[in-house]
């Protein structure tokens, strides 16, 4: 991973994990990035009989896929620009039913946008790697500290632990600001993405100096 992509994965690892913060608090322990979370919790509902939550951690679940097929699908056509616009907006869209109140129904739509986030970096359908998948990030950074005692690359393993950090620091101001704030707190990762996807836009508009000579 070059310098470039880094920075802008670990901006999008600290947004994720703003908006995994938030709805954990706000959902009342329910995550919107964190799938292995859902599913196991959907699982131990399901054993308990409680059949409303089990069905909320699964429709969270399917959310999430549906924003990283949507995503995916987009990256196609418009790349990371388009990809980032489709986030914003569904976090626009979150930020709008957590403020009127309908803060479950912005659940599903959060993890959409999470599922999405993970396609902004896509190639050809294919993602290198995964924003808010932070067990795979951990496995990584375990495996090249290990590489880096080998002889391998000594500062591969900190480009992995970069990324957990960002999230980690993401979900503490997250929580913190659901907490602090409430639903209002969501509008700032929705203003972040919708200018972020401004930015990639009009980059892709401008056309590149030319210089001229004589």
């Amino acid at each position: 991973m070059d310098p470039k992509h880094l920075v802008s994965s670990a901006a999008l690892a600290l947004l994720a994990g703003f908006v995994d913060g938030f709805a954990f608090v706000m959902l009342g322990g329910f995550f919107v990035s964190f799938m292995s979370g859902n599913t196991t919790q959907a699982s131990a509902e399901l054993t308990g009989g409680v059949w409303g939550a089990a069905a909320y951690a699964g429709l969270l679940v399917a959310a999430f896929v549906a924003g990283g097929v949507t995503g995916t699908a987009v990256s196609i056509r418009a790349r990371s620009r388009g990809v980032m616009t489709l986030v914003a907006l569904t976090l626009l869209v979150a930020a709008v039913l957590a403020g009127s109140g309908h803060v479950l129904a912005a659940g599903p739509v959060l993890a959409a946008a999470m599922g999405a986030t993970n396609a902004v970096h896509s190639r050809d359908g294919a993602a290198p790697f995964g924003i808010t998948y932070m067990t795979g990030q951990l496995m990584k950074l375990a495996e090249n500290i290990v590489a880096a005692f080998r002889g391998g690359d000594r500062r591969a393993w900190m480009r992995h632990l970069a990324l957990w950090v960002a999230i980690a620091i993401g979900a503490i101001a997250g929580a913190a600001a659901a907490r602090l704030v409430g639903p209002v707190a969501l509008w700032l990762p929705a203003v972040a993405a919708a200018a972020t996807a401004g930015v990639l836009v009009l980059r892709r508009r401008t056309p590149p100096a030319t210089s001229s000579e004589g």
